[in-house]
């Protein structure tokens, strides 16, 4: 008959077993992550905006714009407004039931012609046109750069938070295989190896979330830039917390389009304005008249029609005009108004970050040196074994605060400079 054993070594049993399966469960994943496809870790930011430039669908709605307004400057420059137009009519007096044989055939060919400096005004609305279509593309390039940097900033602060849960999962697997071995030559209870296991778990845990949202971060970074490599967010110019000048308001992209779009109202405007009545028609008449008993008869002659302008006409017309220079112009200051406040916040975010990054360095290598000092008081018997996980996750979170406001600084840095109108 065998003889039951302790319940002590029942324990150190369960807790040996616990350990080797965190243990398989941390190495199964480990070999998991190791057997993905390898992908480059980084690419620059500069490259990750130009790669999202040359797949935005909206690249060919620009191009689209500026070859509808090339056609009509080439218009604009043509002989004639319009194709001309050929006119005939036959008439006999058999329709009315006579049959007298009278006979009438009647031939005209017109054309439209322009209006007294329609045809350059056309060329230059069409021109303008052309150049605030060029504007709004760089105002959009801008703004995809800025959508680049809320995705990038994401997917660092995710592969920032994943980076800090392995080296965590890592130290609370190390510290359970030492609680366990421990438990099981007599020199540590029960309750702190269960405690380390538990740790760890959690730890496991944390991990696997972390890679989630990389996941995501990463997948709706692909979607804008094509690849799910996380740029790195690195100024490549000047930033200064100097604020912004009026040479700065006049390159800026945004304002630039604003601009531009003013200008294409103005030029619009104008064309309203000679473009007063429809277009004259100008062209040759050829008649030809048969009668009873006498030879044919036929005469030729010039044609003109000069419609007349009027204010049915015009004055619908005129307002729309107006109002869109109006509009372009209301808009053209708030946009100033707009781009002057981005700069100012973005100075005022540059200016915290740069305050918190320093904070937070210092709170973490401060912490990360209590934490050793609280591991090795534990070792020495010094220090509970709940101070140490304390410890740990106090260090741990310290230094995802400072990769996080490293992050945090460096896109501030870049958000100063598209507050700017630079694309990096």
């Amino acid at each position: 008959m065998k003889t039951p054993r302790p319940a002590r070594h029942r324990r150190m049993r369960a807790v040996a077993a616990n350990s080797a399966r965190l243990l398989l469960v941390t190495a199964l994943t480990t070999t998991a992550l190791a057997r993905m496809p390898q992908r480059p870790a980084t690419q620059s930011f500069h490259d990750a905006v130009a790669s999202a430039w040359a797949r935005l669908p909206q690249r060919r709605d620009f191009a689209a714009q500026q070859g509808a307004a090339s056609a009509r400057y080439s218009a604009g420059g043509s002989v004639f407004p319009n194709a001309p137009s050929l006119n005939g009519s036959y008439i006999n007096d058999k329709i009315a039931g006579s049959n007298y044989n009278y006979i009438t055939t009647q031939i005209e060919l017109s054309t439209p012609v322009w209006l007294p400096g329609q045809g350059t005004a056309t060329q230059n609305t069409a021109q303008a046109d052309n150049t605030a279509i060029a504007a709004a593309a760089e105002a959009a390039h801008l703004a995809l750069a800025s959508e680049v940097l809320d995705l990038a900033t994401q997917a660092t602060l995710a592969a920032n938070a994943r980076d800090v849960a392995t080296r965590r999962l890592a130290t609370a697997r190390t510290l359970a295989s030492e609680l366990a071995r421990r438990f099981r030559v007599g020199e540590s209870s029960e309750s702190d190896a269960l405690a380390a296991d538990a740790d760890a778990a959690m730890a496991s845990v944390t991990l696997t979330d972390a890679d989630t949202q990389l996941g995501l971060a990463r997948a709706a970074l692909a979607v804008v830039v094509g690849t799910d490599m996380v740029p790195r967010l690195v100024v490549s110019g000047a930033s200064t917390l100097s604020g912004t000048t009026a040479a700065t308001l006049a390159r800026h992209p945004r304002i630039a389009a604003a601009e531009r779009s003013l200008a294409a109202a103005q030029a619009n405007a104008r064309l309203v304005r000679i473009e007063n009545r429809d277009a004259p028609e100008i062209g040759v008449q050829g008649i030809n008249e048969k009668q009873p008993g006498s030879r044919w008869d036929t005469r030729f002659g010039v044609v003109l029609r000069l419609p007349f302008a009027t204010d049915t006409r015009n004055a619908p017309r005129r307002a729309a005009a107006e109002q869109a220079t109006t509009q372009a112009a209301v808009q053209l200051t708030l946009t100033q108004r707009e781009v002057l406040a981005g700069v100012q916040q973005a100075v005022a975010v540059l200016a915290g970050a740069e305050r918190g990054a320093v904070a937070a360095a210092r709170a973490a290598s401060e912490l990360e040196r209590r934490r050793g000092q609280i591991e090795r008081a534990w070792q020495m018997g010094e220090m509970p074994l709940v101070e140490v996980v304390r410890a740990n996750a106090v260090a741990f979170d310290a230094g995802f605060a400072r990769d996080k406001a490293l992050t945090g600084l460096n896109a501030a840095r870049l958000r100063l400079q598209l507050a700017e109108g630079l694309l990096p």
